[in-house]
């Protein structure tokens, strides 16, 4: 039983996060309903038509529910970092100790090197996968990155990665590594990531993702190593949104992406092992009770 307890206390951040999303999106659409409302009847639509053609309208509005969806993020990140207070392990390095060129360099390129793995390997499966299936995720990522650029970018690149690592990487990777060693603590938060986003294509690629998030936080011993790769992920899908698609359709052109894939891969790689060396050493900090014992110790006669 108690182990049990145990194990649910690594699920209960994603069943926090995702209620914390449900219920500040609701309440977000509560509001902007009442909002549509008032935009009717200050336009003194009376006509049932009219008026739903209105409502309709104004609830395919992009940028609303972008904003609606970055101010639940938002709650959650809240909810994240307070919860990650709790679980920070002592000798976590910071933002300061971790910066250095190369390691910025590594993570870019190894953001756009996953993100193009992504794009190629979605092209590939799209076609076995239901219509339906596809047409959601399409709508989904639609939403996120072709609505207001300023809001999407802020949300996508900022308080999504931020909110997430907190979650997954801080919070429940940390309680996991008290029961059970890190490959299935791991593997543990990792599903967790894939299952809070809540749809098939997405949570796939999220589980590995959030593999390779894990093993990068572990490393490099700092939550702010894979909230930086998490927003430079999130970042290339921005941009390679930008590529048209002739190019992605075609057999020679998924070739370059992929093999240009490859290469800023092999590039990431060597760079962030060598941004690791330059790291400073580990510091455990002494517990108060161990400064109050050992403070004075040169005094003694």
């Amino acid at each position: 039983m108690k182990n049990a307890m145990k194990l649910f206390g690594c699920i209960w951040p994603m069943i926090a996060a995702y209620l914390c999303q449900v219920v500040v999106s609701a309440i977000g659409m509560a509001v902007y309903t009442v909002v549509i409302f008032f935009g009717a009847a200050s336009q003194e639509i009376e006509n049932k038509e009219e008026l739903m053609d209105y409502t309709m309208e104004a609830m395919r509005n992009g940028t609303a529910i972008l904003l609606i969806g970055g101010i639940a993020v938002a709650a959650t990140l809240l909810l994240g970092a307070v919860w990650y207070k709790k679980y920070c392990p002592r000798e976590n390095r910071t933002w300061k100790q971790i910066w250095n060129s190369k390691l910025l360099a590594g993570m870019v390129l190894m953001g756009i090197a996953l993100q193009l793995m992504i794009s190629m390997c979605l092209n590939v499966i799209y076609p076995l996968l239901p219509q339906s299936t596809v047409s959601e995720y399409s709508e989904l990522m639609e939403t996120l990155i072709g609505g207001n650029a300023v809001i999407s970018i802020i949300v996508t690149v900022i308080l999504a990665p931020v909110a997430e690592e907190l979650l997954f990487r801080g919070v429940t990777l940390q309680k996991a590594k008290k029961i059970m060693p890190f490959l299935w603590a791991n593997i543990l938060q990792a599903l967790m990531f894939g299952v809070y986003h809540g749809n098939w294509i997405q949570g796939i690629y999220a589980f590995f993702l959030g593999m390779l998030l894990g093993y990068v936080a572990e490393q490099f011993h700092s939550i702010w190593a894979s909230i930086l790769l998490h927003a430079c992920v999130n970042g290339s899908a921005q941009m390679l949104s930008l590529i048209p698609e002739k190019v992605t359709e075609r057999m020679m052109g998924i070739l370059v992406l992929a093999l240009i894939g490859v290469l800023f891969l092999v590039l990431a790689g060597k760079l962030l092992k060598m941004a690791k060396t330059e790291l400073p050493e580990l510091v455990y900090p002494k517990k108060p009770e161990e400064f109050i014992e050992n403070s004075f110790d040169e005094y003694n006669v």
